[in-house]
C-alpha cells in the first residue's frame, strides 16, 4: 500500500503500542497530529476497528455526509474528501496558532489501517494478543487495503 506522507514507525515497548511519526512530513502543517487519535480516539480492538472502517468506506462511498470522532486525544471531522484534526485542548488564549492538520480522507484511512495491521502484529509478537486474533484482524486488513 502506498503511503502519500512520510512516518516512521516507533515502538512504545512499555505500553505495548505502535505509533506512526509524522515529524518528518513537510507538506503538511501540523502533521504530527495525525497519529494523536490513533489508539485513544480510534480503538485498536477488532470490534471497534471494524466498525470505524465501515463507516469510513460508507463516508468514501458518499453514503454519508460527515464522520465523526474524538474527545480523548483529537477532534476528528471527515467529510468524503477530507479529514480535519484538531486539538480539543486548544486555548486560544495561550496558543498563538489553533493546530489542525487537513489531509485527505482515503490517506487517513490507509493511516488507520496500516497503524491497526502493525499494532496487531507487534502485539501478537509480544504475546499481548492470541496469534490466531493477529492473524484474523490482520488477513481482514489485507482485505480492506486490496479495496482501497
Amino acid at each position: 500500500m502506498m503511503m502519500k506522507y512520510k512516518f516512521r514507525l516507533k515502538y512504545m515497548d512499555e505500553f505495548n503500542m505502535v505509533v506512526l511519526d509524522f515529524d518528518d512530513e513537510k507538506s503538511l502543517e501540523f502533521a504530527s497530529m495525525i497519529s494523536d487519535p490513533l489508539g485513544s480516539d480510534i480503538p485498536w480492538r477488532f470490534k471497534d476497528l471494524k466498525k470505524d472502517i465501515e463507516n469510513y468506506f460508507d463516508l468514501l462511498r458518499g453514503n454519508i455526509p460527515e464522520y465523526r470522532h474524538g474527545g480523548n486525544a483529537s477532534s476528528v471531522i471527515s467529510y468524503k474528501k477530507y479529514t480535519i484534526i484538531e486539538d480539543p485542548f486548544y486555548d486560544e488564549e495561550e496558543d498563538e496558532i489553533e493546530p489542525v492538520c487537513k489531509l485527505e480522507t482515503v490517506e487517513f484511512v490507509k493511516i488507520i489501517l496500516l497503524w491497526a495491521y502493525e499494532t496487531y502484529k507487534y502485539k501478537s509478537e509480544k504475546g499481548v494478543i492470541a496469534l490466531e486474533e493477529a492473524d484474523i484482524v490482520m488477513k481482514w486488513i489485507e482485505q480492506k487495503n486490496v479495496r482501497s
